[in-house]
């Protein structure tokens, strides 16, 4: 514990374990490394999902709304999610063989190196350096959770492990976007170093090899090959892929110089990619090859049925179904299931937000349950950008697809906020309707009807209000009406006066009767009357449900 002053906050002090598997035994690297998950384990590890209680539904509804947000990380492991974990935790173990420290061969990659730079060649494959090195791809659609697995099951390992007895600092994984002008040999190179300088304390490589002197892109790559294999970098993740697809020129050397680095340095890559990053990655036959190691195969949408059991599509779908925080929760049936597969295609990105994004509408407008009309409309309006994917999607539209590849993440805040916006405007909006307009008769009537006056009354004093030409909006014509259907009435003189209040209506003070009573004896109107006694509903709440 001497060397804690060494240490940075993501940086741990190696503990050793033994290892059963013979190839792996003797060598610290392996040994510092946390133990393998077993499958309880590693489903717990890759789980994420909010802190739910039923008695969050009686909260406020914008308390309601943030728990919504919380889905935007929601993450149910299913098969393909284990045999991801699995394959890369055989990376990047097998990745260390034969890569001890102060060992002939740890040595003999720095020679390699050192040999390149002496004779100023660049990293390029040749046959002696086409070895079987464990690398593999992680290709599929956007918004099926591939980054977010990977960096789930990252998260149980540490990012940097330092040796005191050999005075070194490793680093098991290093994972890095490839550049998105495709064709940047620097870009990645400099990506590389930063993420480094990042982990290892007090480092300064970005400004010793990429600004220095201004080095060439084949040097800074030997220059970023040596600064991995001084730290024992394990396994390199490469996010993205299908950016070097936006090259009109070098895509090929960027992969090619990426592929021969790691293939010197005997490091396992994980390419990970949408559906455009296998145009990529099949350029030749060496990134194909190297891609298609460790049977990951690629993920496509989750299908909604199976011939026999229960589906991805299902399982996933049963589970999230159980965080609905509005007030009255509705169980998972066949028509909610299928509403939710046809306007997602099994997409789960896009299924976390229909779910979220259907309960934050029915929270605003009061209805608090999720219906599969509210499922399409939430479609129909929130996720309009989604469109073109999910009717390529519907229809198999392989084509279409490779257009789409990136629209799915849509932040699940911003539909959540944009839902609850507009739902807050629409209340200010119904006053700026003037007369003339379509809705202006509608919505003057139907508050003076939740106010309790009869519909065909309501209707003709909103038609009145309106001919008026005076009322430059709902409110005033609302309030035009309101004071129409309830003029005092003079005492005729053909009738006998009215008798006083009876006194069993003074004593029932939440009685209508009362208000109707005293507002004639005294001649004002019963509107005045029911504000002073506390019985009208304010005009502006009612216009707010319309």
């Amino acid at each position: 514990m001497d060397n804690l002053h060494l240490l940075s906050p993501e940086c741990v002090i190696a503990r050793y374990s033994g290892q059963r598997i013979p190839q792996y035994q003797g060598n610290p690297l392996i040994e510092a490394l946390p133990p393998s998950l077993d499958d309880e384990a590693l489903i717990e590890a890759l789980t994420l999902a909010p802190v739910f209680d039923p008695e969050q539904r009686n909260w406020d509804a914008q308390d309601r709304l943030q728990m919504l947000g919380t889905l935007s990380g929601f993450m149910v492991p299913l098969q393909r999610h284990v045999e991801l974990a699995r394959a890369l935790d055989a990376m990047l173990r097998t990745g260390y063989v034969g890569r001890a420290p102060r060992t002939a061969e740890h040595a003999r990659v720095f020679q390699a190196i050192y040999e390149k730079q002496k004779a100023g060649t660049a990293f390029r494959q040749t046959p002696t350096t086409l070895s079987s090195q464990l690398s593999s791809s992680l290709i599929g659609l956007s918004g099926m959770g591939k980054t977010s697995t990977v960096r789930r099951w990252l998260s149980h390992m540490p990012k940097v492990i330092y040796h005191p007895e050999l005075h070194t600092y490793q680093i098991p994984y290093l994972h890095v976007e490839m550049p998105s002008d495709g064709s940047s040999i620097k870009g990645l190179a400099h990506g590389i170093l930063q993420k480094i300088d990042q982990l290892i304390p007090g480092a300064n490589y970005y400004e010793d090899y990429a600004i220095k002197g201004r080095p060439g892109a084949d040097t800074l790559m030997r220059s970023v090959a040596r600064v991995m294999h001084m730290h024992s970098v394990g396994l390199l993740i490469a996010d993205e892929v299908q950016n070097l697809a936006n090259a009109r020129k070098g895509a090929q050397t960027v992969m090619t110089e990426l592929v021969s680095a790691a293939n010197t340095l005997g490091v396992p890559i994980l390419f990970i990619g949408t559906n455009k990053a296998a145009k990529v990655l099949s350029l030749d036959f060496r990134q194909a090859r190297r891609s298609s190691g460790l049977g990951i195969t690629p993920w496509d949408r989750l299908a909604e049925h199976v011939d026999s059991g229960t589906s991805d599509w299902e399982d996933f779908l049963e589970v999230l179904w159980n965080y609905q925080w509005t007030c009255k929760p509705v169980p998972l049936n066949g028509h909610l299931a299928s509403v939710m597969y046809n306007f997602s295609q099994g997409v789960i990105d896009i299924a976390i937000k229909l779910f979220a994004s259907a309960q934050a509408r029915a929270m605003a407008d009061g209805s608090e349950q999720i219906t599969a009309e509210s499922i399409a409309l939430v479609f129909q309006q929130e996720l309009k950008l989604l469109h073109p994917m999910v009717d390529a999607l519907r229809n198999e539209d392989i084509e279409a697809l490779a257009n789409f590849d990136d629209i799915a993440p849509i932040g699940l805040e911003d539909i959540l906020e944009g839902i609850h916006r507009k739902l807050r405007s629409k209340a200010g909006a119904v006053f700026k309707v003037k007369p003339g307009d379509s809705t202006f008769k509608p919505r003057v009537a139907a508050g003076l009807v939740a106010l309790g006056f009869d519909e065909e009354s309501a209707i003709a004093a909103a038609e009145s209000a309106e001919s008026s030409g005076t009322a430059s909006n709902t409110a005033e014509g609302a309030k035009q009406a309101m004071a129409a259907l309830t003029v005092p009435r003079r005492p005729s003189r053909s009738k006998k006066a009215k008798e006083p209040v009876p006194a069993d209506f003074t004593n029932r003070p939440h009685d209508y009767r009362r208000a109707v009573q005293e507002a004639r004896l005294a001649g004002t109107s019963v509107l005045d009357k029911l504000r002073e006694l506390g019985m009208a509903t304010d005009l502006g709440a009612v216009l707010k449900l319309h």
